[in-house]
């Protein structure tokens, strides 16, 4: 748990002023985006009245960032009204933005209700977990299972996640989690058609939607898609449910994808066409 929740961890050194405490111990060369994130809406959901809870960020990857030195995170508040709260947040490394979000905030209100229906699944405890050493689970403390896809290879996957520690029951705990997490998988489903191919990838914007309250420490299942891949690009998208089957969040994100070396874009057309 301690693992996580430092990943998340911001400290306040002024008002709308805030720093990473501690990277996660990552063998990326890159900090993870999940983290940025996550410690981007950690920051500005500082201060916000408990009764305004997170319901959309918005944000851009504008320049990458490393490991080894602390981000800052500064925040501005576009809107306090009476229901809805807006505030900007952005993340700076070596005196340089290189993540920009927009994060709304809500206090609920009557009014009609309806969801997708979980898509089916294998229990997650029927599948293999997925290891440390294996591709798709570098973070610790994370219990990841991804549902076999068949033979098709199809631009999508399913996984069931959780995080393995006991975390606080706090709303903007959870949210910064599912944030987090949100970013571990999902360029799985743009590169599944194509196994074995070496690719270059970054994340280029992300945008989530928080529906429903859920826990991250218990069972999520991932049902995640990318519709379309063109010019260099791979766009993914995601719905998360809970394990009682609710519709708990969606996810939408824009990665660079591109072939790392030039005589496998033959390989590629030939797949196309067939």
């Amino acid at each position: 748990m301690v693992e996580l929740l430092d990943a998340m961890a911001v400290e306040e050194i002024d008002p709308n002023f805030f720093r990473g405490k501690r990277q996660h111990r990552t063998a990326l060369r890159r900090t993870f985006g999940g983290e940025v994130a996550a410690r981007a809406l950690a920051a500005g959901s500082s201060g916000m009245p408990a009764e305004f809870m997170v319901h959309s960020i918005h944000g851009y990857f504008v320049r990458p960032t490393t490991p080894e030195v602390p981000i800052d995170y500064l925040v501005d508040t576009v809107k306090h009204g009476r229901s809805f709260a807006v505030r900007r947040i952005r993340a700076v490394q070596h005196g340089k933005e290189t993540f920009l979000m927009v994060a709304s905030y809500h206090v609920g209100d009557r009014g009609v209700r309806h969801a997708d229906p979980c898509p089916d699944a294998p229990d997650p405890e029927a599948l293999p977990r997925i290891g440390a050493d294996d591709a798709g689970n570098e973070w610790a403390g994370w219990d990841i299972r991804r549902v076999p896809d068949g033979p098709t290879h199809a631009a999508r996957q399913q996984v069931w996640l959780r995080y393995t520690g006991e975390l606080p029951a706090c709303t903007v705990t959870h949210s910064c989690a599912l944030t987090y997490a949100s970013d571990m998988t999902l360029l799985g489903a743009a590169v599944a058609p194509y196994p074995g191919i070496a690719i270059q990838t970054a994340a280029l914007d992300y945008s989530i939607w928080f529906l429903r309250p859920c826990r991250v420490d218990d069972w999520l299942l991932y049902d995640e898609i990318s519709p379309s891949a063109e010019g260099g690009r791979a766009f993914t998208q995601g719905r998360i449910f809970s394990r009682a089957g609710q519709l708990v969040a969606m996810v939408a994100q824009e990665r660079m994808l591109r072939l790392a070396e030039p005589e496998l874009e033959a390989a590629l057309t030939a797949k196309a066409a067939s």
